[in-house]
């Protein structure tokens, strides 16, 4: 996390920076019974001289929908304020020449009303999917809906200069297709002085960015899907359960595999490790890495066999959520306070990370661990996974602590409550679906779509009706070539369970149909947003069978809705 003596331009910042995110090395950051309120959780280390700083972004515009991966340049706290302590804000004005360790890094959003009032805005609503700080170091700091904070040990800072240049990697996502609304990031910092001479009581910490997916694009997003799992247990292990042969269900994610989820330690003087704490989307259980030292065996390649490889840390989801892994109303666990590892050079640390693929399929999924470590200045309360594995593995079972209680503002209050809207599969059909297909416009599929809102007409329910075998292709017209990333509207086809009628939320309705598909993000996204979506505003469905019921006869009828606006949402009828 150390930046350059030397200042960097803010040309260089945005080519490193853009660099970084191309080779995939970005992000942004779920047990199902509610956690004890008596659950300990990580409380900040302490120093003589600390304050704590409120720093936040520029205003940023929110459009219609939007679910756009933006990049810009922000200084280590912008519109500083002090919130405890007795440091100036003078520490960050220009032509300052201060240096600090940053020692909390506390993330999250406001949303700026007409009034002026702050608020910080529901993740039904409006929500982080990702925010990522990058130093010249690379990504640093991140956070995604369940605001995960960094806290490093006590004795353990990242050196910055006051006003240097860094870059943040932004996607907020409106859930909706509201309008004129604003918003700021917002960052809070717990902030040490150095001094002269240099203090002695805080080791300069750096952060390696390890990430599990990534390559190519600058979107480290795979999917997650159902029937990925290999060993049929329902949880699916990105990358070790990515087949090798082309045959196979989710082969296509191998190229989705990125060697940022590798890190071997360089440094002749090896490195400590001293925090960590995971990021993953709904769906995710837990990310874990190990090391690999190579050993007394005849090969020559760290983890061969399977003495080399030790388990170091899993930091795993605590779901507030009472329907287990479907939300954000979620908190992850970081290293504990007493958790140090010491490595040598050569050692390869790794991560994986699990979800949860029984229930539902998971889009666009998230395995992200960043790690805090030290070089140079062994760590007595440091332990080797190898000379002292019974510790490190105590160590491990011993499990992580919450960064943060439940947050308000990621109760999921909606999902899954009754509208009163009928079951699409008892409403009489409507003809057959048009040569064109089916369009979306305005945020509403056509024939047989819906608006999951109390009193949506059943008329314009109805569902267009196919034969058997049949498939159905969608145009979304709220995405047009040509046009910038503010002017469109992103829309996916998701398949979902029957009724998919209820209101909506991050936990409903869930990519759980009977015949699997989903198709993408239609649109045309620029610059960094071209990985997020598929180039294309057309996708037709996969062949729909008709499926024999008792409860249905001689017709099959099928639900679908938009991952990234799920009031959207549509059927389709299948008859015999």
């Amino acid at each position: 996390m150390r930046n350059n003596p030397a200042r960097m331009t803010r040309e260089s910042l945005v080519r490193g920076g853009l660099a970084i995110l191309a080779a995939g090395f970005l992000a942004a950051l779920v047990g199902a019974a509610p956690a004890s309120a008596g659950e300990p959780i990580l409380h900040p280390a302490s120093y003589p001289g600390m304050t704590t700083y409120s720093c936040r972004s520029d205003a940023i515009d929110i459009h219609p929908g939007q679910n756009i991966n933006d990049y810009r340049v922000t200084k280590v706290c912008p519109h500083a304020e002090v919130v405890e302590g007795p440091g100036s804000t003078d520490v960050f004005a220009a032509g300052s020449t201060d240096e600090g360790f940053i020692t909390r890094f506390k993330p999250s959003m406001l949303e700026i009303k007409p009034s002026g009032k702050l608020v910080t805005p529901s993740v039904w609503d409006l929500h982080l999917h990702h925010v990522v700080w990058l130093t010249d170091a690379g990504p640093t700091y991140a956070s995604g809906e369940e605001k995960t904070e960094m806290m490093l040990p006590q004795g353990y800072g990242g050196r910055v200069m006051a006003t240097d240049d860094w870059g943040v990697n932004q996607m907020l996502h409106n859930l909706n297709q509201s309008d004129n609304r604003q918003v700021y990031l917002t960052w809070e910092i717990d902030w040490v002085p150095e001094t002269t001479p240099a203090r002695t009581d805080i080791i300069d910490t750096n952060i390696r960015w390890m990430d599990v997916a990534g390559a190519p694009q600058a979107y480290p997003v795979f999917d997650a899907e159902k029937g990925f799992d290999r060993d049929g247990d329902g949880k699916y292990v990105f990358p070790d359960e990515v087949p090798t042969d082309p045959s196979e269900p989710g082969y296509e994610e191998r190229e989705n595999i990125s060697n940022a989820r590798m890190w071997t330690v360089q440094n002749p003087q090896g490195a400590t490790l001293v925090f960590g704490a995971g990021h993953l989307h709904p769906g995710g259980k837990n990310v874990k890495m190990m090391v690999a030292r190579d050993g007394p065996d005849a090969g020559t390649v760290d983890g061969d066999d399977p003495s080399e490889v030790k388990d170091l840390f899993k930091s795993t989801a605590k779901y507030y959520e009472p329907a287990g892994a479907v939300s954000w109303d979620v908190a992850m666990r970081a290293t504990p306070r007493e958790w140090r590892i010491s490595l040598e050079q050569g050692d390869t640390v790794f991560i994986n990370v699990t979800y949860d693929v029984k229930k539902a399929s998971w889009y666009e999924s998230m395995g992200i661990l960043p790690v805090g470590y030290a070089v140079g200045h062994p760590d007595p309360a440091a332990r080797d996974p190898f000379t002292d594995a019974a510790e490190v593995r105590a160590m491990y079972e011993a499990g992580g602590t919450l960064t943060h209680r439940r947050l308000e503002e990621n109760i999921d209050k909606h999902a899954g409550k009754d509208l009163g809207l009928p079951n699409p599969r008892k409403l009489k059909g409507k003809g057959t679906v048009p040569p064109s297909g089916i369009d979306i416009r305005s945020f509403l599929y056509g024939q047989g779509g819906f608006t999951a809102v109390r009193d949506f007409p059943t008329s314009l329910m109805r569902p267009p009706v196919i034969d058997s075998g049949e498939t159905v292709t969608f145009t979304n017209y709220d995405a047009l070539p040509g046009q910038t990333n503010e002017e469109q509207a992103w829309h996916t086809i998701t398949s979902c369970r029957l009724p998919c009628n209820r209101d909506s939320g991050i936990g409903y309705p869930l990519a759980n149909g009977p015949v699997k598909f989903d198709s993408g993000q239609l649109g045309y996204g620029r610059f960094l947003s071209s990985g997020v979506t598929t180039g294309s505003n057309v996708y037709t469905t996969p062949p729909l069978p008709y499926r024999k019921s008792r409860r249905a006869k001689n017709t099959t009828t099928y639900t679908y809705f938009c991952r990234i606006h799920p009031l959207m949402r549509g059927s389709i009828r299948v008859r015999k």
